[in-house]
Order: structure tokens, then sequence, then C-alpha cells
């Protein structure tokens, strides 16, 4: 036989369950900016009616119960979330090295404006020595060459300056990135003990295993940022737990109990990086990489601050080189010796940092001035080899990347090259990004709060709401009947 009140105790759940559920909208609406929110749903089930027992017994008289809230769930596609942080660290990569790039083009760009590029000082160099050329014993003109030629000097000690410094200060960025990744593991292996804490108290000692959605949400924001960095992989445990791996190294771990992670550290060289146990950090992609890259690389292949650093380098040498077996100490159809006019530093080396005027030409201007040839003349041929100079094709550097040409047609191989360079990484950055977007609006049309749908659901759940509290009127109504009313006739 039904039990008398158990109609009211099916609208009494049922009113419950479905204020819980808008509760759970008004939550959504609520947090529709708040980022990493994930949307929420109210888990309900239709109340048991079948039990065993000794004896047998119909469960027709106990059907029809109602419902009962099972959990408060979060909506999410663990496909899509692994999709998306694939994505996001190549966007960190190419975005990182779009960065450095960008202030790399700023240091080495040869605009076309009077006095700020090499092209421009190599070009009011060649005036200069024309003008010398038709005047070669004039000190006027042999200090304005000396000071063309300190234009070029200085316009190379600039920019290995500013590469230095652009160095030191990615340098500096990495270092901040990696603090930044070793708080987020530890954040992690924080909110693994504390997410598994939650959950085993819920199944203990009230049946629900389901989690702590805030603590879920933090702990899919880290996730989220720390794929930036590297390359990452997420391993679901029980309880809610994870292990997670950054470049294939096992970083944050929960197995068996034990809640630890790894931490990234950093060389004297500012550059290499390690794990704890001192094996090498190699993260596979993600900003970290870029860093690494544009700090390491150092060929045509994989062009970071070092090349260009060296492919200056070169340009001095050469320059140095060049110049310094051009006007000669005594009689211009011997072969030597010559007169040095740039140095470097004390073994000979010369460098874009420390290449300068010789101290013999700082000291005197007219260093450069043949005063008579063996014939007792003034003489030019130096000056005008000299300006024939810039004209032809020498070497620079070696190996494989070594480059032949002019000094003009040098500096404009090396403006295009960094140039075409950043114009590859900002395609590549684009197209990666287009794709990070694509999934990530993916993500949100699962995860993300939609007002449409909040307020369809709504409506639905405030409409149930009105029906049960009708249902529980009829109720009443009848245990008034039952109660007050039957039995009465006769009396």
């Amino acid at each position: 036989m039904r039990p008398t009140f158990m109609g009211l105790e099916t609208a009494k759940r049922g009113l419950m369950v479905n204020q819980k559920a808008l509760d759970i909208i008004g939550n959504n609406i609520s947090n529709i900016n708040t980022k990493g929110y994930t949307r929420q749903r109210l888990d309900t089930v239709s109340v048991q009616v079948y039990g065993s027992d000794r004896f047998q017994y119909s469960s027709i008289p106990l059907a029809g119960q109602g419902v009962d809230a099972s959990g408060v769930s979060q909506i999410r596609n663990p496909y899509l979330d692994t999709k998306f942080r694939e994505q996001y660290s190549d966007v960190g990569y190419f975005d990182q090295k779009a960065a450095i790039m960008e202030q790399m083009e700023g240091i080495l760009s040869d605009p076309e404006v009077e006095g700020t590029g090499i092209k421009d000082a190599l070009t009011v160099l060649s005036q200069a020595l024309a003008d010398f050329s038709q005047h070669p014993y004039q000190e006027t003109n042999a200090n304005i060459v000396l000071n063309a030629f300190k234009g070029i000097t200085q316009v190379l000690n600039e920019y290995d300056t500013n590469l230095k410094s652009l160095e030191e200060q990615t340098k500096n960025d990495l270092s901040i990135a990696v603090d930044d990744i070793n708080t987020k593991l530890k954040q992690l292996s924080d909110l693994n003990k504390s997410i598994a804490h939650e959950i085993f108290v819920n199944d203990d000692y009230d049946g629900v295993n389901y989690g702590p959605n805030d603590l879920l949400d933090q702990r899919n924001t880290i996730l989220d940022d720390l794929s930036r960095y590297g390359k990452l992989e997420v391993i679901s445990l029980d309880q809610g737990r994870i292990q997670v791996k950054l470049g294939g190294k096992l970083v944050v771990d929960a197995n068996g109990g034990n809640y630890s992670n790894d931490a990234v550290r950093i060389g004297l060289d500012g550059t290499t990086l390690s794990w704890g146990d001192g094996t090498t950090a190699n993260l596979g992609a993600g900003a970290i990489k870029g860093f690494e890259d544009m700090l390491t690389g150092n060929n045509s292949l994989n062009a970071g601050i070092p090349y260009y650093e060296r492919k200056l380098d070169d340009f001095a040498q050469t320059m140095a080189n060049v110049f310094n077996s051009m006007v000669h100490e005594d009689d211009p159809n011997k072969p030597g010796p010559f007169k040095t006019l740039i140095q470097g530093d004390f073994n000979g080396k010369v460098s874009a940092g420390n290449i300068r005027i010789s101290d013999m030409w700082t000291k005197d201007s007219a260093y450069i001035i043949r005063k008579k040839n063996p014939d007792g003349d003034l003489d030019n041929e130096d000056i005008l080899a000299m300006k024939a100079a810039l004209e032809k094709d020498f070497e620079f550097g070696e190996g494989s990347d070594k480059f032949t040409g002019t000094f003009s047609e040098f500096i404009t191989g090396y403006t295009n090259t960094l140039g075409t360079d950043k114009k590859t990484n900002d395609s590549r950055l684009k197209a990666s990004l287009a794709i990070a977007e694509s999934v990530e609006s993916d993500r949100m049309g699962v995860s993300g709060v939609s007002l449409n749908e909040e307020g369809i659901n709504m409506m639905t759940y405030n409409k149930a709401y009105s029906a049960l509290g009708r249902l529980m009127t009829t109720m009443d109504e009848q245990l008034d009947m039952i109660i007050n009313q039957m039995g009465l006739v006769g009396r």
C-alpha cells in the first residue's frame, strides 16, 4: 500500500532539486566573465524504489518517489583541453620569438634616414674618400675621412651594445618565466592534494563522488597557462588527482598518495636549463624553447641573437683586414708594410664591440696622407684603392654561412635575413594562433556560459518549480480529504 505522506515527500524533493538547479544557473550567469570558469550542471537521478529483502513484495506502492541530486558537475571535453594545450605551446614558441625578433629589428634595422645606419655611413665614407682622392694633401679632407670611419665604428659599437643588452634582458625574462613555471608546478601539487582530500571526504561521508569545482577550475587555468611554456601532457588518476609531464619529464606526481613536484634550474650562463635531478630540461616546445633558440641560435638555420652578433663581428673583422692593407708606410709599389687604421683588442681580434680607430690615426688625422711617392710627387693611389674597396667583393666570415659580396651588400643581406626570419615566424604565429583560437572557441562552446542556454534552462526549471508547487497543493488537498472529511458520514 502507498505510504500516506509519500506524495508530499516527492513534491518536496522536486522543489529542492529544481531550486538548487536555479541556484547553479545563477552561479553560471554570475561567473560568465570569470577567467577559467567552467559551466556547471546539477546532475539528477530518479529515486530508486527497488530493494531486496527476505520477503517478496511489489515495488509498485513505492514507485514515484521523485528526483534526487547526485552532484554538481563541470561540462568539459578532455579532448579539446588536450588539443588547445598542444596548440598553445606552438603559440608560445612563435610568440616569444616574435617578441625578441621585433626588438632585434628595432636595433639592427638600417632605415633610409641620414646618419642612422651602416649603409648611410658607408655612403658618407665613399664620398669622403672621393673628395680626399682629389686633394690627397689636405688635412681637412683627411679629417673628414677619419670621422667617416669613426661613424661606421660607432654604429657597429652601438649595434653590439644593444644586442648584448637585449641578450641580458632575454636571459632575465627567461629567469622570470622559469620562476613562473616552478610556482605553477608547486600550485598544481598543492591542488592535487586539496582536490583529492575534498573528493575523499565527499565520497566517504556523503556518498557523492564529485570534486570541488572551484579548485578544478584553478587547476585547469594553471595547466592552460603552463602549456604556453612547453609540451604539456596531463594524465588523470583516481580521486581527481593528475600527473603532469612537461617536455616528457614527469614534473607533478600524485601516484600512491605521495604529492611531489619538480623544478627547473638555470645554469650560471643564464641559458642552460636542468631539472632537480640534474638532467637537461628540454621542454620540447613553447616559450622556453623560443627563449633558448634566440639565446643560443648561431647558424643560418637557427638564427638567434648570437648569430647576428657573430655576423656583425665578421663585418668588423673584414673591414679591419681590408683597410689595414691599403695605406702604405713607404713605397706603394711594394706589398707593404701598411699603416694600421682600424684596431680591436690587444691580440688583434676585431669585433663589432671593440672596433675603433687606431691610436696612431686618432692622434693625427693626417696619418693617412702619403707625403711623397718614390718620384717625389703627392700620391692618391692608396685613397683611390680605399674607395674602390667599398665596391669590391670580399668574404665575410667562415664556414657554410660565409657571405661573399660588397660591404653594402653584406648589410643588405644581413637586414634582409632578419626581416625574412621575422616574416616567416610571424606567419607561423598567425597560423598557430588561428588554430588555437578555433579550438578555444570549440572548447568555450562546451565549457563556456551561454546566456541563451542558461535563460532557457532557467525557464524550464522555474516552470517545473511552479508545477511542483501546484503538486504540493494538490497533495495537501488530498490529505485534507483523508484526514478531515473521510469517515464523517453518519456521525
